[in-house]
């Protein structure tokens, strides 16, 4: 939302794990937790007045381990627990409910 001069937009994601390409910075993983990460970094966004946006961190970024998009089975990475379209799903039910409280406002 707007606050003075500034316009603050939240950002969402699934977690964090770049130690594929970091190993030193574990400090900064964000489990996944099954998609439940995911699902608290929107609840906590939507509890935000004066919302206009959701910035998503990311889409395809397999190295930092924030990809949303569907899962194809690769050597080295951990599949999506329910299922290869999880996240698009969980952003699917998030994004509408957003659109809705856009709506009301």
């Amino acid at each position: 939302g707007a606050h003075g001069s500034f316009f603050f937009v939240p950002g969402v994601s699934p977690g964090y794990n770049d130690t594929k390409i970091r190993p030193w910075n574990n400090g900064n993983t964000r489990p996944r937790s099954n998609g439940q990460y995911y699902r608290s970094s929107w609840e906590a966004a939507a509890k935000l007045t004066d919302l206009s946006a959701v910035s998503i961190t990311s889409w395809n970024e397999w190295g930092e381990g924030t990809q949303i998009e569907e899962v194809v089975s690769r050597v080295g990475y951990q599949a999506y627990e329910a299922g290869p379209k999880m996240y698009i799903e969980i952003t699917q039910t998030y994004a509408a409910q957003f659109r809705r409280l856009q709506e009301e406002l």
